[in-house]
């Protein structure tokens, strides 16, 4: 009877200590996520600072044409400055954001732009997405803020900072939202609900935590920081993005290797289930062609977008009218037509 006494108290202790222990280590790492988000942000006031020595300025929040095409935003620029020059070196720059030039380049994720604490990491439609946006003072419609407009100067003028929700693609050239009177206060707010409050990035570099009981005033001074664009500069499309846990997944298609192309398929997956599919082609260089590229003698090999595919494409004709029948024998081509078919299939 005793053995069994002092056994059941072993595992009482056990299981407290597990108890105690838990807690901690969701603590532990909830505080290494915001150390990594306050990083992050650190270093997009790295890539301003550096943007703002080789132009004299920021760049513009988003660069909108008179018909009203928008091409790149705000984060695009900062691309070459986060260490993602041969992605920056395969946009069409003067291509609007979503065409079939920047696809490739666009539907992929940037861990600078996602906070740790957020799931969500695409759209629906494929869009790496954003998790922190700009100050319309600074980022708006062709713009071109320098850091003598801060009246107020560099240390009381926010940048940037993470939003509750309402996401956006990294690439959209609006990605700048109102700073409002309370964090954490709804999805088109700052903060992150998860920490009661968020960081904003400020013009000398700093990165500070506001409290979601932060004082209004206090935020409608950030907030009210000049230079002060004419609202119809700060204005932005009523469109509002589906965001999910998504994930693209890459499969190669068959071709001749001595093709000048490349061709391969990105599936979006949600759980496992294919939702969309992209063709793409690639250049297919030789060796002594990479070593140039690896040098930055030349660009990076363009990607071209072939075809997206959703339930109703018909597959059989995308295929026979692509460039991929000119580079894969008739074998290949129906090994592809079947592998695209299946994927297709499970679409819901």
């Amino acid at each position: 009877m005793q053995r069994w006494i002092s056994i059941s108290v072993v595992l009482l202790l056990i299981v407290l200590g597990f108890g105690l222990l838990i807690p901690a280590v969701q603590q532990a790492r909830e505080a290494a996520r915001r150390s990594t988000a306050k990083n992050d942000l650190k270093q997009i006031g790295l890539a301003a600072h550096n943007y703002a020595d080789a132009h004299r300025c920021f760049p513009s929040g988003g660069v909108i044409r008179e018909d009203g095409t928008a091409t790149q935003g705000w984060m695009t620029m900062y691309l070459p400055y986060l260490d993602a020059s041969p992605d920056y070196s395969q946009l069409s720059l003067d291509e609007p954001w979503l065409s079939a030039a920047n696809r490739s380049v666009i539907e992929t994720v940037r861990p600078q732009y996602l906070n740790p604490e957020v799931r969500s990491n695409y759209t629906s439609t494929g869009f790496g997405l954003t998790h922190y946006l700009g100050n319309p003072h600074l980022y708006y419609r062709n713009s071109s803020v320098t850091f003598d407009q801060m009246e107020r100067g560099t240390t009381y003028t926010w940048v940037t900072g993470d939003v509750a929700g309402e996401f956006q693609p990294w690439a959209y050239p609006f990605n700048w939202r109102p700073l409002g009177t309370q964090l954490c206060a709804g999805p088109g707010s700052f903060g992150c609900p998860n920490w009661e409050g968020g960081h904003l990035l400020f013009a000398d570099g700093k990165v500070l935590f506001f409290s979601e009981e932060t004082s209004p005033e206090i935020l409608k001074q950030l907030a009210a920081a000049p230079p002060v664009p004419v609202s119809e500069q700060m204005a932005v499309p009523d469109k509002r993005f589906e965001t999910g846990v998504y994930h693209w997944e890459h499969v190669p298609l068959e071709s001749q290797p001595e093709n000048e192309h490349l061709f391969y398929a990105e599936v979006l997956k949600e759980a496992g289930e294919p939702l969309l599919i992209d063709l793409f082609a690639v250049e297919n260089l030789s060796d002594s062609e990479w070593e140039e590229v690896m040098e930055k003698e030349r660009s990076f090999p363009d990607t071209l977008l072939i075809q997206r595919i959703d339930k109703t494409t018909d597959l059989s004709q995308v295929l026979s009218g692509s460039m991929l029948k000119q580079a894969a024998s008739a074998q290949q081509m129906q090994e592809n037509l079947k592998l695209l078919k299946t994927l297709q299939k499970q679409m819901p």
